[in-house]
């Protein structure tokens, strides 16, 4: 994506896109609020054709009394005049009644003080009388209007003949009709079928044409909205509701301007803002451009051939804002000087790497540096001859090269391993002119980045550990030698204390000697058969004796031992005893000198005063012993090591050899177990370790055959 590009975005997104949002806005607002709007009108239309069919409900209520009139089972004749007088007394809304004989002519006529007429209400219904006549129903008229009060004609046909009518005073509900409105210019009103408004209503600015309205109550049914009605030459909108009694509509209009002129005047200022905001940021983008995107761009082709060619062949011209060319010239010198620079540097590294070159070639070991593929970068002599490659050359690939079986099955690994850190060791012979040795050898492996910041290079050194293994195989040899040497005169002193125990008669002070002597010996007795046990549990040559082992008595004598030392110590030993019997199979002589160990170690590092307990559990698959101190803890990063040959902790180097808890291990992993400490720094240590239940005690050998007999002399 090219720069203009990028700030053109960038611009669009900073300055127009609120701008868009906000239209957005506006406009899920303006629909919000129209279909709002229209809701409000068809309740308020609703509302209105409802109080219409209340009204003419009460009307036909107001119709009760005719029923006294042509009641046809009446046992006597009623006073007509007498009922109607009194019905009209009764009735307000009945503004006069005109009662008609078959023969048309008029038999009697009542007429309210009220009406405000030149002529009685009756001369304005005589089609409705005969319409009522011929068609037997109840039929209404069109309201008529004087002096501002309307009244609502309405002819009933009696059983006989005769038709009574009526005009209703309609000031009631024109009055609630035309009080409710929406705003300022909202208007609600009653239309006949033929879309024309009902007289006698507030009509001011109800300047339109029926004929339109008319159309919308055929096309919309009974219940619809009004969109872009015009009413007196301005746009309207709102609703209209049917009533269901007459053939009449209640309609309710709102000025369009006053409903949503803001919001549509707001979200045409918006866009116009937009637009305008638009065209800004295409003339900032395109004055960007010429006075510093174009010389950006003029720097980066020249820097891009500059690492290219490695020399300025022609400096950057400079335009733009003074800033821009100041920054130009700034770069032009900086190339420049950076060639001169580079010029200096390239003596400067010839001479490097021989110096490199020739530090590397008199080292003892071999020296691979390799890229991120197993390409040969450099290499010394003697590497090249450990792994039987004639030369170095870019077609050699570790460890698809390496002539050499045994590297190449190291190699293989070592390349294979995603650590940065890695070493391995293998037994590899050497061919020389006369002879073929076989030589141990240690392979360190140790990533590094490239300067091409992709991938890891890799340093493979290759370190000749022989005379290493040897001198180990002479302590190893040493150790074995002394502890052999020391068993013998050993026994005896232990021998020899346990036979004055029983024959020197007990006192506090002697059985205190005797003790501490026999736990000596039989401390020295552990360490000697540690070593040779740590020698025979590497070599694989240990033979298990199995037998039925119980947990509960293991701990007990173990703990028992070890009191002579706890006691003076002032340090307890708890044994937690299990609630049923632990017998499983495995070598107690190997087990106890694992309890033996961890129960040292804790007696060695717990504080005058502390606590040291032991306890032993089972589960379904295996045997659980536990030692557990108040000592102060092992470090998180050593709990794993303190279980390797000749590990120790640093303040600890000067207490034994370090081969007890490599012992503990071993013997464990013979007992195809686990174990692993618990610690917490200044507040003690927690060791467990398990034996597998699936041990099984060997079978007895069988019966030695009996002698034959001897033969018949």
């Amino acid at each position: 994506m090219k720069l203009t590009t990028r700030f053109l975005l960038i611009l669009l997104g900073i300055a127009v896109l609120p701008l868009l949002l906000s239209v957005s806005w506006n406009i899920y607002q303006y629909n919000s609020s129209v279909a709002t709007y229209f809701e409000l009108h068809k309740s308020m239309a609703r509302l209105s054709a409802v109080n219409v069919d209340e009204w003419f409900l009460h009307v036909n209520r107001n119709l009760a009394f005719l029923y006294e009139v042509e009641n046809p089972l009446q046992a006597r004749k009623v006073d007509e005049s007498k009922v109607v007088h009194q019905a009209v007394r009764i009735n307000s809304d009945i503004m006069s009644l005109s009662m008609l004989g078959k023969d048309g002519k008029e038999e009697f006529y009542l007429q309210s003080e009220k009406v405000r007429s030149d002529r009685p209400l009756a001369s304005f219904a005589v089609d409705l009388s005969s319409r009522a006549r011929d068609s037997g129903l109840v039929t209404s008229g069109n309201p008529v209007c004087f002096s501002s009060h309307a009244y609502f004609p309405l002819a009933y046909p009696l059983v006989d003949g005769r038709v009574v009518v009526f005009h209703f005073s309609m000031n009631s509900l024109l009055e609630k009709i035309n009080s409710q409105h929406a705003g300022r210019s909202g208007k609600v009103f009653l239309a006949d079928g033929q879309g024309r408004p009902l007289p006698c209503q507030n009509v001011e600015g109800l300047s339109y044409t029926p004929e339109d309205l008319k159309k919308i109550f055929r096309a919309n049914g009974r219940n619809s909205t009004l969109s872009a009605f015009r009413l007196a030459g301005e746009d309207h909108s709102g609703a209209y509701s049917a009533v269901d009694k007459l053939d009449w509509a209640a309609v309710s209009l709102q000025s369009e301007d006053e409903l949503y002129g803001k919001q549509r005047k707001s979200i045409l200022v918006f866009s116009l803002l937009t637009v305008a905001i638009l065209a800004v940021t295409l003339f900032v983008v395109f004055l960007i451009s010429n006075r510093i995107i174009r010389p950006i761009n003029n720097m980066m082709s020249g820097v891009k051939q500059f690492l290219k060619e490695k020399s300025l062949k022609s400096v950057i011209p400079q335009e733009g804002w003074p800033e821009i060319k100041s920054l130009v010239g700034v770069l032009n010198r900086l190339m420049l000087e950076l060639q001169a620079y580079r010029a200096f540097q390239l003596n400067q590294i010839v001479e490097e790497k021989g110096k490199a070159q020739a530090l590397i070639e008199t080292i003892p070991d071999g020296v691979l540096l390799l890229d991120d593929r197993g390409g040969l970068i450099y290499s010394n002599r003697i590497s090249l001859r450990l792994l039987g490659i004639p030369k170095m050359s870019a077609e050699v690939m570790i460890p698809r090269s390496v002539k050499n079986e045994a590297f190449l099955t190291a190699l293989t690994e070592t390349m294979a391993s995603k650590e940065k850190y890695f070493t391995t060791e293998l037994e590899a012979p050497l061919s020389s002119e006369t002879s073929t040795t076989q030589k141990s050898f240690r392979i360190i492996s140790s990533q590094f980045q490239l300067t091409t910041l992709k991938k890891p290079g890799r340093v493979l050194i290759f370190r000749d550990i022989s005379a290493e293994k040897e001198i180990e195989k002479a302590k190893e040899e040493f150790f074995h030698m002394i502890t052999h040497d020391m068993r013998a005169p050993l026994s005896t002193l232990q021998g020899y204390t346990e036979m004055l125990m029983k024959k020197i008669p007990p006192s506090p002070t002697t059985d205190k000697y005797l003790k501490s002597m026999l736990y000596s010996s039989r401390r020295l007795r552990g360490m000697i058969d540690d070593i040779l046990n740590t020698t025979k549990l590497e070599r694989g040559t240990m033979t298990m004796q199995l037998d039925t082992v119980d947990g509960g008595a293991l701990v007990t004598r173990v703990r028992e031992n070890h009191e002579p030392v706890a006691g003076p110590k002032n340090i307890k030993l708890v044994e937690l005893v299990p609630p049923a019997k632990i017998n499983f199979t495995g070598d107690p002589i190997l087990l106890e000198r694992v309890i033996t160990n961890l129960i040292g170690n804790s007696l060695k590092f717990t504080p005058s005063g502390g606590t040291i307990t032991l306890s032993c559990s089972e589960t379904a698959e295996e045997i659980c012993f536990v030692v557990e101190d108040t000592g102060p803890g092992i470090p998180e990063d050593k709990r794993l090591s303190i279980f390797e040959k000749y590990s120790q902790l640093e303040e600890h180097k000067s207490m034994g050899f370090g081969l007890g808890l490599a012992m503990c291990r071993m013997t464990v992993d013979l007992h195809k177990g686990r174990i692993w400490v618990d610690s917490v720094v200044g507040k003690g240590s927690k060791f467990t370790f398990t034996v597998s239940k699936r041990l099984a005690v060997p079978p007895p050998p069988p019966p030695a055959p009996p002698p034959p007999p001897a033969p018949a002399s």
